[in-house]
This record gives structure tokens, C-alpha cells and sequence, in this order.
């Protein structure tokens, strides 16, 4: 059976729940706000199929089967030329534009939606009315639950599969599928990690208690696209503030809030088991300047053969420019490197699991470290520009 050692090995992909035939395995979250699995030894007959179909446990053993399977890695800048597409998505609209082709041609798309209560889960999709649900970036780890399970179904049927998620997910997916389905197509994103469920949570119960939440956009664009925003609607008022003045941001990007195994996560690399990798054209913009706007535009590395067909068919809803992918990785070094842990992180969550509230002001108390941030940031961007020249 698969034991959780050290919880910085666990991504919580749930391919051990899904693959489990005596329904032995539960997610459990534990005080940080992350899902682990836990077994019901009563039901367990130590099978191994859990063990087996672990990504991080296995990671060396299909190294070469991701050197194979990268058989492309084209670097481009692309927006879709839909502006509604654009306005609600957090980048240039790329994922949308593989997604209507998917649905347009019978498939089903799979991605991280909000539920009642704004927490994450993955859905599946078949219409395109929904496919808003799927849109737009969700800064807390979504529950997979048992759409692996769904998933496979849909492929035997020889239905068109888009499953859209982290590096991890993606991994955990194709683990568990144990083998390569021609009508699968899946679209890693490029994150700094991946934040705690129950630390978003807790933000949402602190500072919009007693208010009905209607709508949430991680990333709004009333500023611009570079200087994006958290507005959540409530049936009390319209909430807007920048990610670098945001409590919930700065736990994010002080790295309080993230997944212990996004400090150790192998699948930060070019090479990847996805058929793309999306990102924010975040410095590469400036190679492409006529692609500009401020509204959006995506850094998207298409990876595989199979990958790069379908991107020629999205040309009629894309503008695209080639760039380098050296030039994607220096300007998101998120595609290679892990972030280190904050020293502070276990008096986070020490202070979070004994009043949400106080841990969230402690975390944003000092919004000068936001500002800093932001400094450091632009001026890590003007160096590489004179690097660069």
C-alpha cells in the first residue's frame, strides 16, 4: 500500500485513489489546508496498484519515455483573436481556442472549475456554454476526485479528451491511464506551486463573512493585464485590490501558502509528458511588440508531434509569433525551478490553524514586502533587458 513518508514527495494527483478497485483509499486534509491519501486498512488487500501508479515513485523509471514524447518543443507567443475568449481568460486565450476545437469535434474537456462555495474541483465539460466554468486561473490545489476515472471511460469510447491542469495532474493522469491514448490531449500550466484549498478558504471565510460570493476572478484585467487583480462579487459590494496589496496573494508569492512538494516537484523541466505548456508571455512580450495590447498574451510550448497538428488547426482563431524557448524559460523561470520555502512557513500555519484571521493579517500586515516584491521583480526585468543586449 502507498504511505505518505514525508509529505514533501505527495502532490496530491489522486491517481492512488482513482486506481484503487476496493475503494480503499480517502483524501484527508491535513492542517495546512492539503488533501493526502489515507488507507482503510480493513479494505485494503495490498494489491500495489496505488504504489505503481505513484508519478513521483516512478519519475526516473519514464525519463526516456519524456525525451520521446518531446519530439516538437516550439516556443510561441499567441492570442486569440476572440476578444471575449481574451477578456475572460487570465492570459491570451489560448486555452479556450484548443478547447472549442476539442468540443466542436465531439470531445469533452476537463479542467479546474469553482463550486457553490468557490472552492476548486475539476469538471468535465461537453458543451461549450460551459466552457467558462473551465476558464481563467484558480489559485488554490484543485480536488481531482475520481475524473481520472471519468476520463478513461470517455477514451475507450474514442471520444476526444482535453484534460487541462498542473505539471503534477498531468502526470498523475497519464500514470494511472498506463498507457498512451491517441485521443488524449493535455495542457500544463507553469506555476510557482500550488497554493492551499484551506488557506483560500479561510481567507474567504474571514474576509467576506456574512456576504453570499457570486463571482471570483483571480486574475481581473481592469488594471491591465501585467498588474492583474482579485475581484470577488458579493451581494454586499464589488471587491477589487492588486495581488501585491492582497493578504491571500502575499501568502502565495511568500510561499507560505504552497504544497510542500512544490519545493521538491520533479516535473519543473522543458521536457514534459503534456502536449502543451501554457504561461503569461511575461518578457518575451518585448519580441513580439505588434502582439501587445495589454489585454493578454500567452507563452505556449507545444511539446509533442501529436501537439503540434492540432495547434495548426487553431490557426483561424490565433495570431502567433515564433520565439525562442530560451527566451520563455529566462523570463519564467517557474518551467525549471522550484522555489525555496520561507523560514516562516510553520509560523503561518501554526498562527493559521489557531485563528485563520490573525495568520491572514500577520501575512499581509507588512504590505511594503508586497511593493519590494513588485521592485524587485521590474528590476529583475530592466537587468535581463541589458543583459540581453
Amino acid at each position: 500500500m502507498i504511505e505518505i513518508i514525508e509529505k514533501k514527495y505527495c502532490t496530491g494527483c489522486e491517481a492512488c485513489l482513482n486506481v484503487c478497485p476496493h475503494a480503499a483509499i480517502m483524501m484527508v486534509r491535513d492542517h495546512e489546508g492539503f488533501d493526502y491519501p489515507s488507507i482503510y486498512s480493513d479494505k485494503c488487500v495490498d494489491c500495489g496498484l496505488c504504489v505503481k501508479v505513484c508519478p513521483v515513485l516512478h519519475y526516473e523509471d519514464i525519463a526516456d519515455k519524456r525525451k520521446i514524447y518531446n519530439d516538437v518543443q516550439k516556443a510561441i507567443a499567441a492570442k486569440t483573436n476572440c476578444e471575449e475568449w481574451r477578456r475572460v481568460s487570465s492570459s491570451g486565450g489560448v486555452f479556450p481556442a484548443i478547447a472549442n476545437y476539442i468540443l466542436e469535434h465531439g470531445g469533452v474537456v476537463a479542467g479546474a472549475a469553482f463550486d457553490e462555495h468557490f472552492d476548486v474541483h475539476h469538471v468535465i465539460i461537453n458543451d461549450k456554454k460551459d466552457l467558462i466554468k473551465v476558464q481563467a486561473s484558480k489559485y488554490a490545489q484543485s480536488r481531482i476526485k475520481y475524473i481520472y476515472k471519468e476520463i478513461k471511460k470517455y477514451l475507450t469510447d474514442g471520444r476526444l479528451v482535453l484534460f487541462t491542469g498542473m505539471a503534477c495532474q498531468i502526470e498523475g493522469l497519464k500514470s494511472y491511464l498506463r498507457k498512451e491514448y491517441s485521443n488524449l490531449y493535455t495542457a500544463d500550466l507553469i506555476c510557482m506551486g500550488i497554493p492551499s484549498p484551506g488557506v483560500w478558504r479561510g481567507y474567504l471565510d474571514t474576509t467576506f463573512q456574512g456576504e453570499s460570493i457570486r463571482h471570483v476572478n483571480f486574475k481581473d484585467k481592469t488594471y491591465g493585464w501585467r498588474v492583474f487583480a482579485l475581484r470577488i462579487e458579493t451581494d454586499r459590494r464589488s471587491f477589487l485590490q492588486k495581488r501585491f496589496d492582497n493578504a491571500f496573494f502575499q501568502c502565495m508569492l511568500k510561499t507560505y501558502s504552497l504544497r510542500p512538494s512544490c519545493f521538491n516537484c520533479p516535473f519543473k523541466k522543458e521536457e514534459r509528458l503534456s502536449d502543451f505548456t501554457l504561461a503569461d508571455c511575461w518578457g518575451t512580450v518585448e519580441e513580439v511588440p505588434q502582439l501587445d495590447d495589454d489585454k493578454g498574451l500567452s507563452s505556449v510550448i507545444v511539446h509533442s508531434s501529436k501537439g503540434w497538428r492540432l495547434w495548426e488547426e487553431l490557426a483561424p482563431w490565433l495570431d502567433t509569433e515564433e520565439v525562442t524557448l530560451a527566451s520563455i524559460v529566462a523570463h519564467n523561470e517557474n518551467l525549471v525551478r522550484n522555489r525555496q520555502g520561507s523560514a516562516c512557513r510553520d509560523e503561518f500555519y501554526k498562527l493559521f490553524s489557531r485563528s485563520p484571521q490573525k495568520a491572514l493579517a500577520w501575512c499581509g500586515c507588512n504590505l511594503q514586502s508586497g511593493k519590494w516584491l513588485r521592485n524587485k521583480l521590474l528590476i529583475k526585468r530592466v537587468l535581463k533587458k541589458i543583459v540581453g543586449r
